[in-house]
């Protein structure tokens, strides 16, 4: 968990908890809803591999990330969403920020990621490079960013 700030605080949200149920539900809102797809159960499946933090504010999940070790360098970023009524307020920044320390806390270097075009903005302002050429994923055109954490 790391500290309170401005009433939002980034929390782990283990596989199966009551936390990661709420996170998965603001995923399927914000990430699968809008494209007329839902959380499938492949993706829940490999949601049980992977570290979920949730941004918590007022006992509500309002933000969500996960992260996936692909090698023992290199960790997935996936499933960043933020309520629609807290953008804005840096939580997506908060909860990156959290990732990317508990991925050099556990000694990964790199950090990878599937940014739908539009939102790759937000990862370069804090130091994410776009590598390749857009490829669609859940219908919708993204690009593979990358980070060094070390």
């Amino acid at each position: 968990m790391t500290g309170v700030k401005d009433g939002v605080t980034i929390v782990e949200a283990g596989y199966g908890s009551d936390l990661y149920g709420q996170a998965l539900r603001l995923r399927e809102e914000i990430l699968r809803r809008p494209l007329g797809l839902v959380v499938t159960d492949e993706e829940r499946a490999d949601d049980a591999l992977r570290q979920h933090f949730c941004a918590v504010a007022g006992g509500k999940v309002v933000g969500s990330v996960s992260l996936r070790p692909l090698g023992p360098h290199t960790l997935q970023l996936r499933q960043m969403a933020v309520s629609e009524t807290r953008r804005g307020r840096r939580i997506g920044a908060q909860l990156l920020n959290h990732a990317e320390a508990w991925g050099r806390g556990h000694g990964f270097q790199m950090i990878v990621l599937n940014a739908r075009m539009g939102a790759e903005g937000f990862y370069a302002k804090f130091g994410y490079g776009c590598e390749g050429e857009p490829f669609e994923e859940t219908t919708l055109p993204h690009i593979r960013m990358t980070k060094r954490l070390a």
